[in-house]
C-alpha cells in the first residue's frame, strides 16, 4: 500500500474516532503506526509484513479518558514500530462484537478489554492464553492488591492482566438522620437497617432505604449479593455445588419484604431498573442508596445538587456479622489466543503498566475507576480525597465473585451465566410483592443453577 494512501486511511480512521469518542455508543477506530526504520523499510520491499497488534477497548464514561487511552496505544507503536490498531467498542456491544469475531474466525483482535466474568462465560473454551507469568511479574515489581491478584484468578491462572477497579459506594443523607437523632453513620448492614427505618416518612414520600427488585436493576443485584454474603448467606458452596438450605439468604430476604411493606422501601423499587436508586437519590426521595461513584460525579458537577452533596456522608459499604467481603468489578487487558505476535502483545500489556503513565491516567478517571496496587494509597490522590479513598478501600477488598464463595472454574463458570437471570432481584421482588415465599423463590434459582450444571455436562 502506497504511503499517501496509507496516511490518508489513518487520517480518517482518526476522525472517526473523534466523531464517536463525543457521545453515543458506537466503535471507534485510530491506526498509528511507529516510524518506518531502514529495516521495516527492506522487509516492505521484501513483501515481509511490519508486527501488527489489534487492541479492543470497553468505550467509558469519559471522551477524555477514552482518548487518553487511545494516545497511550498509539504512542505504543510510536515508541516501537508497531503497526497498532486502536478499536473503542461499547460496553453493550463487546461481547456481541467479539463473539461474531470470533465465530467468524475474521477480524478477531489480539489484545482486549477483559474481566473474569466476560472470559469465565467462554468456559471450558477460555479464548484468551494464559498471563499469570505477566501477572507474577508485575505482582513482583509492584504488588497488586491481594484482592485483586486473588480474586482475578480464574481456576489456578490468570487469563488477564489486572488493570483497574470499578466500585459501589454508599451514599447516605447524613441530615436525614441527624434529625431522627443518628450521629454515628452505618457501617454495618444492621445499622443501614435500623437507621433506613429511623428516617423514612412514606406519608412524605421519604424512603429510608433505595434498594430496588426490578427486573434489569443490576445495580441492586450486586449490593443483594454482598448483603447475603456479608452475613455468611450464598447460592453456591465453595465447591461449586448449590447450598442446602436457605439459611441466611432467606433471612434476609424476609427481612426486605419486611422493610418493604412497612414503607422503608420507595413502592416503585419493585419496577426499578439500575437508574431507580440514584434517580431516587437525586430527587430527594430516598436516605441510603448504593451506587458507582457516578452519582457523587452528578452531584459534584451541577450545581442543581450542591446542597444535596453537603448534606450527604459517602463511604464505602456496609460490612456483615460474618465479613466485609466486596464484589469484584476488576478488569484488565487480556491476550486473545489467535494472536500471532505473543512477544509483542506482552510488551505492550508491560506498556501500558509503566507506572508513571498508569498514574496520570487513573487520576484522571477518579474516582469512577480505582487503582488495583498496594503503593497507591500512598498516592495523595487516592489518599487525601474522602471519595477517592473509599474507592480505593472498595478495590483493596473487591474479592467476591459472583459464586462467591465457589472456587472451581467449572462453578464460577455457572455463576456467571446464572448472573444474567438477576437471581438475587427475583427473589428479592417475589418476597416484596408477596407472590413467593423466600424459601421458594430460592428454590427456583437452585433449580436454575441446577438446569446449567446439566447442560454443562
Amino acid at each position: 500500500m502506497k504511503k499517501a494512501l496509507s496516511l490518508l486511511l489513518a487520517v480518517l480512521m482518526l476522525v472517526s474516532l473523534a466523531a464517536c469518542s463525543s457521545g453515543g455508543n458506537g466503535t471507534a477506530s485510530a491506526t498509528q503506526g511507529g516510524a518506518t526504520t531502514p529495516a521495516q523499510a527492506d522487509d516492505a520491499a521484501s513483501g515481509d509484513s511490519a508486527k501488527k497488534l489489534t487492541v479492543w477497548v470497553e468505550k467509558i464514561f469519559s471522551d477524555d479518558a477514552n482518548n487518553y487511552m487511545v494516545e497511550r496505544v498509539q504512542q505504543y507503536g510510536k515508541d516501537t514500530g508497531v503497526d497498532v490498531t486502536c478499536e473503542l467498542v461499547a460496553v453493550t456491544d463487546f461481547v456481541t462484537k467479539l463473539n461474531a469475531a470470533i465465530e467468524a474466525g475474521v477480524g478477531v483482535p489480539d489484545v482486549i478489554s477483559a474481566d473474569a466474568t466476560r472470559l469465565v462465560n467462554y468456559y471450558p473454551d477460555i479464548p484468551c492464553v494464559d498471563v499469570s507469568d505477566l501477572v507474577n511479574e508485575i505482582n513482583e515489581t509492584r504488588p497488586y492488591f491481594k484482592a485483586t491478584y486473588e480474586g482475578t484468578k480464574i481456576g489456578d491462572s490468570h487469563y488477564f492482566v489486572p488493570f483497574c477497579s470499578s466500585s459501589t459506594l454508599m451514599f447516605v443523607r447524613k441530615d436525614k438522620l441527624a434529625d431522627a437523632g443518628i450521629t454515628e453513620m452505618p457501617k454495618t448492614w444492621d445499622d443501614v437497617v435500623a437507621a433506613a427505618r429511623a428516617v423514612s416518612d412514606p406519608a412524605n414520600d421519604f424512603y429510608g432505604l433505595g434498594m430496588g427488585c426490578g427486573d434489569t436493576d443490576d445495580d441492586d443485584e450486586n449490593m443483594f449479593r454482598e448483603w447475603v454474603w456479608n452475613e455468611g448467606g450464598s447460592l453456591f458452596k465453595e465447591d461449586g455445588t448449590v447450598i442446602a438450605d436457605e439459611g441466611t439468604f432467606a433471612e434476609i430476604a424476609t427481612l426486605y419484604g419486611d422493610l418493604y411493606k412497612e414503607g422503608v422501601i420507595p413502592p416503585d423499587a419493585t419496577t426499578w431498573d439500575s437508574g431507580g436508586n440514584n434517580g431516587s437519590y437525586l430527587a430527594g426521595r430516598t436516605a441510603i442508596v448504593f451506587n458507582a461513584p457516578t452519582l457523587y460525579n452528578a452531584m459534584a458537577n451541577n450545581e442543581e445538587y450542591k446542597e444535596l452533596l453537603e448534606n450527604s456522608y459517602i463511604a464505602a459499604p456496609p460490612v456483615g456479622s460474618v465479613n466485609g467481603v466486596y464484589m469484584s468489578f476488576n478488569r484488565g487487558f487480556g491476550i486473545m489466543n489467535t494472536c500471532k505476535d505473543m512477544d509483542t502483545a506482552k510488551d505492550f500489556l508491560q506498556y501500558m503498566m509503566d507506572k508513571t503513565w498508569y498514574d496520570e491516567y487513573m487520576d484522571q478517571v477518579a474516582p469512577v475507576y480505582a487503582p488495583v496496587f498496594e503503593d497507591e494509597k500512598e498516592n495523595p490522590t487516592w489518599r487525601d480525597n474522602e471519595v477517592n479513598a473509599a474507592v480505593l478501600a472498595y478495590a483493596e477488598n473487591a474479592s467476591g465473585y459472583y459464586g462467591w464463595p465457589v472456587a472451581t472454574l467449572e462453578g464460577r463458570a455457572i455463576a456467571a451465566k446464572h448472573m444474567y437471570m438477576f437471581p438475587f432481584e427475583k427473589v428479592f421482588n417475589q418476597v416484596a410483592t408477596g407472590t413467593a415465599t423466600a424459601e421458594s423463590a430460592i428454590q427456583e434459582q437452585i433449580f436454575n443453577i441446577e438446569d446449567l450444571a446439566a447442560q454443562f455436562k
